[in-house]
């Protein structure tokens, strides 16, 4: 599967680089989180156009609308078919804005995709649910600063091992504070272990790029994992 990571730096260049993803042959297109303000800002009907035009899934990114910060879920026929909300505020987030209580997953092309925003891919309770309820590919808006990129990374590439799935983030770009650096992961071999193998980076500039998924390179490792997982109870001693 062919997925598009866009790292804009406006409205106008969102849209353009949305395109030539699309052009460029990808099926889905991500967009990152906050990369506008609000709701409002977001040209979400220009969106469903392009989604409609070359009929792929597009995720717009993630926002605040007031109330939550979502992320819609455009399909190939340019409807908003879901809407994913952000479960765990980050900082400030939490004195304004409502937590979300689902998470969300859809079904492309006999693949099945997760959404996760920002700071909940930090609890792996949601992404370890997802993976048990059959997601191959999980998909990540985000707005990391500079400073806390090297860790967010490896909160990335530890839920692409615990759990064999591929990552794909797209990392707001607005710098001088943040700079991007999106990246996709994807479970690969590395001798006797798994390693979580970047498969495409954009780096510290606007810009998009077009990766390729094949789940079925990674599914028996997925299959692995899932047959070791146990259900257990925790006893504890007075």
């Amino acid at each position: 599967m062919k997925i598009g990571i866009v790292q804009p730096l406006n409205s106008s260049n969102a849209l353009y680089l949305t395109e030539e993803s699309l052009k460029s042959g990808a099926e889905i297109v991500l967009l990152p989180e906050k990369w506008i303000k609000t709701l409002d800002d977001l040209p979400l009907h220009n969106f469903q156009q392009l989604a409609k035009k070359y009929t792929a899934y597009i995720i717009p990114g993630a926002v605040e609308d007031g109330v939550s910060i979502i992320s819609p879920l455009i399909d190939p026929n340019g409807e908003i078919k879901a809407i994913a909300k952000k479960i765990h505020l980050f900082g400030d987030e939490k004195n304004r804005l409502l937590s979300g209580s689902s998470a969300i997953i859809f079904k492309y092309r006999g693949i099945k995709i997760g959404i996760a925003i920002c700071y909940d891919v930090d609890f792996p309770e949601i992404i370890r649910e997802m993976f048990l309820r059959g997601v191959e590919i999980l998909l990540v808006p985000s707005k990391i600063p500079n400073d806390g990129i090297d860790l967010w990374r490896e909160y990335l590439k530890v839920r692409v091992l615990e759990n064999r799935i591929a990552l794909v983030n797209a990392n707001t770009f607005y710098p001088p504070e943040y700079l991007g650096m999106s990246i996709a992961y994807v479970p690969s071999p590395r001798g006797r272990f798994i390693e979580a193998k970047p498969i495409g980076e954009l780096g510290d500039k606007e810009g998009q790029i077009v990766i390729d998924i094949n789940p079925l390179s990674y599914m028996s490792f997925r299959i692995e994992r899932l047959k070791e997982y146990k259900q257990f109870e925790i006893k504890e001693l007075e």
